[in-house]
């Protein structure tokens, strides 16, 4: 299963919560070790070919850049925007954690049939909160 850091080359840092990274399920995980089993399930889903980002420390914070400064007027003009939905809180309660150590993991589901209730469950098994599906025009809640 492909993983990538925050700031990989092959997606750019500021797909965290855009038009261009939708398709994805989020959520935060205690530890590192958290996260290995929840990428094991994953495989044994079926779900290899899926791309898989890991958010942790300062450079998850970077990539998630949850005010938009760092990305400069449209950064803050899309953070602003979404001050108007749920998102905003979204981004900020991951950001959060992430201050607090915890993992972020971010789980391509789009074009998988079912692939937003297995990755869900895999996210649940694996002890993970806050997981919530972000598509286009939706934020489906999937665990608290």
């Amino acid at each position: 299963m492909p993983q990538h850091s925050a700031r990989s080359p092959h997606r750019s840092p500021f797909d965290h919560f855009t038009l261009l990274g939708r398709g994805r399920v989020y959520g935060i995980f205690m530890s590192l070790d958290d996260v290995q089993a929840c990428t094991s399930r994953l495989l044994d889903l079926g779900l290899a070919d899926r791309a898989v980002q890991v958010l942790i420390g300062e450079d998850g914070e970077f990539a998630l850049d949850d005010d938009g400064h760092r990305h400069g007027v449209w950064g803050r003009f899309l953070r602003m925007l979404q001050g108007m939905t749920d998102e905003r809180q979204h981004v900020e309660q991951y950001a959060r954690a992430l201050c607090r150590g915890e993992v972020v993991l971010s789980v391509e589901v789009g074009g998988v049939s079912g692939g937003v209730t297995k990755v869900a469950t895999a996210f649940r098994e694996s002890g993970a909160h806050f997981v919530n599906h972000y598509g286009t025009w939706v934020v489906e809640p999937l665990s608290a």
